[in-house]
């Protein structure tokens, strides 16, 4: 029921966000009652959270930001953004009880951020210069995206190295290499998923007009970018799938799964481009196949709106109970949850009025949880 509220608020969203679409790329308010699901990796208890400092709702919210070039200067231009902005932008997120988590791990419910704070998803489009750079002396340059975020990291450890590059590469002749330095594609490939970054699909030529394309042509186009992610990483799980401009083609099964040329591939989700916070991944609403994003700056929809309405609106957010092996939400929420997925996911259900615990709920489950569907 919040989220029909929600919902109104992200419709003008992706229409307005829709007609600013540039060539290039491209709620809740209950009383603090809970329910932990508990995801099961092992059938041992979950760990304790003190219910008089912390009110989980994993209910709530996900932003996942959607960024591209990083340059220097002050001004947005297009798709291009300043580092300054990005650095300021983590601080907040810091600041403000915000941790990263990976994509996938979110999809699959095994949301893991420390008790009392919330879960955010950074994404990058299109493997650009601005986001992961070398200097000539071949060090990482500090006003890259993995540079500023590897320095934050430095300074706060429980700011882990998470993330999503949804890479274009040189497999199509008329793009520039993964991140703009071809001598080093690979090795920074590499080093982004030795860090604990995740490469995402992003298609082979980036074209608009997928929507109109065959599904022999549509196949050719996701195949093809996994192809072309494995020549710099053999062998590397390819999962997730950026849609550029947010098209979809006319088969929208072809999202998901299909194969060209020998080669196959699978998405757990697809992402498009802004409107707002994503669903918590155990809400009615999750659709992983249509998982919005919020776009940076100071505009109408964009970073700094959904912040200002997430810190005005703070039982509407994803609070995590700090234990990876559950699922809390509020009991006003209950109704909210997708209980299908629940149900065939086997996990545990335990339910807390207040700062009381009302049902336990430690029977272990089956079966480990199973993969989102659309």
């Amino acid at each position: 029921m919040r989220f029909a509220c929600f919902r109104r608020l992200l419709l003008p969203a992706a229409l307005l966000l829709g007609a600013l679409i540039l060539p290039g790329c491209r709620v809740f308010h209950h009383a603090a009652t809970a329910v932990i699901v508990h995801k099961p990796v092992a059938p041992a208890k979950p760990r304790l959270v003190d219910l008089t400092k912390v009110q989980p709702n994993e209910a709530g919210v996900v932003p996942i930001l959607e960024y591209h070039d990083l340059v220097k200067g002050t001004k947005v231009t297009g798709y291009q953004y300043p580092a300054d902005a990005f650095r300021r932008d983590i601080a907040w997120l810091y600041a403000h009880n915000y941790r990263p988590v990976s994509l996938s791990d979110y999809v699959n419910a095994k949301i893991d951020c420390p008790p009392g704070t919330s879960p955010v998803i950074l994404t990058f489009d299109d493997a650009l210069r601005g986001q992961f750079s070398y200097t000539p002396d071949g060090k990482v340059d500090p006003d890259c995206a993995v540079g500023i975020l590897e320095a934050f990291h430095a300074q706060h450890a429980d700011w882990p190295l998470k993330g999503t590059f949804f890479v274009l590469t040189d497999g199509d002749p008329k793009l520039p290499p993964a991140f703009y330095q071809k001598a080093s594609s690979q090795a920074k490939m590499q080093a982004l998923v030795r860090d604990g970054f995740e490469i995402g699909n992003h298609t082979v030529h980036h074209k608009l007009g997928i929507r109109h394309w065959p599904d022999s042509q549509v196949q050719a186009e996701f195949a093809g970018a996994v192809a072309n992610i494995h020549k710099l990483l053999p062998g590397y799980n390819v999962q997730t799938l950026a849609l550029p401009f947010g098209v979809y083609p006319r088969n929208r099964k072809l999202v998901i799964s299909g194969q060209s040329g020998g080669q196959a591939y699978h998405n757990i989700c697809a992402l498009l481009a802004g409107a707002g916070p994503a669903p918590s991944p155990m809400a009615a609403e999750f659709k992983p196949y249509r998982l919005p994003r919020i776009i940076p700056g100071n505009e109408k929809f964009a970073l700094r709106y959904w912040m200002d309405y997430l810190q005005a609106n703070k039982e509407e957010k994803y609070i995590s109970d700090g234990d990876p092996n559950t699922f809390t939400v509020s009991v006003a929420e209950q109704g909210s949850l997708q209980t299908s997925r629940l149900k065939k996911a086997h996990l545990f259900l335990r339910t807390y009025s207040g700062t009381q615990i009302v049902s336990d709920g430690t029977t272990p489950p089956a079966a480990p949880i199973a993969a989102a569907k659309k």
